[in-house]
């Protein structure tokens, strides 16, 4: 979901040691940099043919003065994380303060053409996870952030923005399911391995795919529980939803960290919330959103509206921009879902193969961002988004062993939000916590609120 790459890349540089000391994946990143120019050019040979077919020189010159106007001419190339021996990804260091995060691929064997080169959005060269909160500060709309570090104890808050305001998080609300999975597998409620039977009662809107899937199939709660996660399966979550209990995962909810969790009941499914806010211009959802918590589940159960959800119900307009996300959604703070991915961490420990060990794993499924694997051998996520609404939540566990929970929530009840306008900076943040920006005594703790900072040195 939520990845933006653009084909091929980069500037001209000046190169601290000549080009035949360099090993060949530096050589060619250096020489693909001049792409990145005011007159974009490139030794000839560079690209291997496989990737000459799929991106003319005309596309490549595009590209390259167009990331030339905004950020300027690259200044340095330095690798960020290493894929493979072919395959890294590297930061372009601009004249503009920007960072351009490259990947870049070449052939095994000599002369190493490029065969994948791809240019993400830049970044403001941030070299702190103080200066990448202070950041986000200035996005605008509202902001509920922070990284903390995971250990015996509570959540240790290294920096943040907000923390405690709850926020619409979208897709994010599924955790709450996964660990009202684990809790009952934990207790041995439930295996696995059981399945649910797709009905019309539990099929959503994508995305995902079991919407597509037929009636009576069989999924397992691990394939549901996958596919939730990974592909934020809509049909899977609403099986799930359906299997569990709504009054079982409300009850989960303060268990898992949540502090105001009255403002998530009753917990809809994601067939509820179209119904509600995307079908004959909202009027079911104008409805619900008057009523106290004892009419809006009377509601759910006899007002609902039965349509089908197909692409010819949805009323497109509702998709043209926020639509209720303060009243109609799923809401959770920063710390709250630190404290679920926290809760995830400790009750899905188990051997490989296990039930918990499965359940942990949906969370890796996707990295939800360019995470280096050398930095983050293991790295859980899940996110979530409508407009006006992005959540990005991650549990990560550093190459050292040490555990860290980044969220990052961003709301606008009056306009779309930019995706990549977040994104990028919270990619940086993760790596300066993959380069040991947030070891003990190396971290300001910061706080901000509303923006404005005040700083307590550890």
């Amino acid at each position: 979901m939520i990845r933006s790459l653009l084909a091929a890349l980069l500037a001209s540089i000046a190169l601290v040691a000549p080009a035949s000391a360099q090993a060949p994946l530096e050589r060619r990143a250096s020489e693909a940099a001049g792409i990145i120019s005011e007159k974009p050019s490139w030794p000839k040979g560079l690209f291997h043919a496989s990737f000459s077919a799929q991106v003319s020189d005309a596309q490549l010159i595009a590209i390259g003065s167009q990331f030339f106007s905004k950020c300027g001419a690259v200044k340095a190339v330095q690798r960020a994380s290493s894929k493979g021996p072919n395959l890294a990804t590297f930061d372009l260091i601009t004249e503009k303060g920007l960072v351009v995060p490259m990947t870049i691929g070449i052939q095994d064997k000599a002369p190493n053409e490029v065969s994948t080169l791809f240019f993400g959005a830049p970044v403001p060269m941030l070299k702190t996870v103080d200066e990448a909160a202070k950041a986000l500060a200035k996005l605008g709309g509202q902001m509920s952030f922070g990284v903390w570090r995971l250990g015996e104890g509570d959540p240790e808050p290294l920096v943040t923005i907000e923390p405690d305001l709850p926020l619409a998080i979208g897709s994010a609300f599924k955790l709450y399911l996964l660990g009202t999975l684990a809790d009952d597998v934990k207790a041995g409620r439930r295996k696995l391995s059981e399945t649910a039977i797709l009905g019309p009662a539990t099929r959503s809107w994508p995305s995902g795919q079991l919407q597509d899937w037929p009636d009576g199939a069989p999924v397992t709660l691990d394939t549901a529980a996958n596919l939730m996660i990974s592909v934020s399966d809509n049909t899977a979550t609403d099986l799930l939803l359906s299997t569990l209990g709504r009054a079982r995962v409300e009850a989960m909810l303060p268990t898992m960290g949540m502090k105001n969790p009255a403002r998530t009941r009753p917990f809809l499914g994601t067939g509820e919330m179209f119904r509600l806010k995307f079908i004959d211009g909202g009027k079911a959802g104008e409805a619900y959103a008057a009523l106290d918590e004892a009419g809006r589940r009377a509601f759910l159960e006899n007002g609902l509206p039965k349509t089908e959800l197909t692409r010819d119900a949805l009323d497109p307009s509702a998709f043209g921009g926020p639509n209720r996300i303060d009243s109609i959604e799923w809401f959770a703070s920063a710390s709250d879902l630190c404290r679920a991915m926290e809760w995830l961490r400790r009750n899905t420990d188990g051997a490989p193969g296990s039930d918990a060990c499965l359940l942990r794993g949906a969370l890796a499924i996707s990295r939800g961002l360019d995470i280096s694997t050398t930095q983050f051998p293991w790295a859980g996520f899940k996110g979530g988004s409508e407009p006006g609404v992005l959540n990005l939540s991650f549990l990560l566990k550093r190459a050292d062993g040490a555990w860290f929970a980044v969220v990052a929530t961003w709301n606008d009840p009056d306009e779309a939000l930019d995706e990549q306008a977040l994104m990028p900076i919270v990619q940086r943040t993760i790596w300066l916590i993959g380069q040991g920006a947030a070891k003990p005594g190396a971290l300001s703790a910061v706080r901000i609120v509303l923006g404005r900072a005040t700083a307590a040195v550890d």
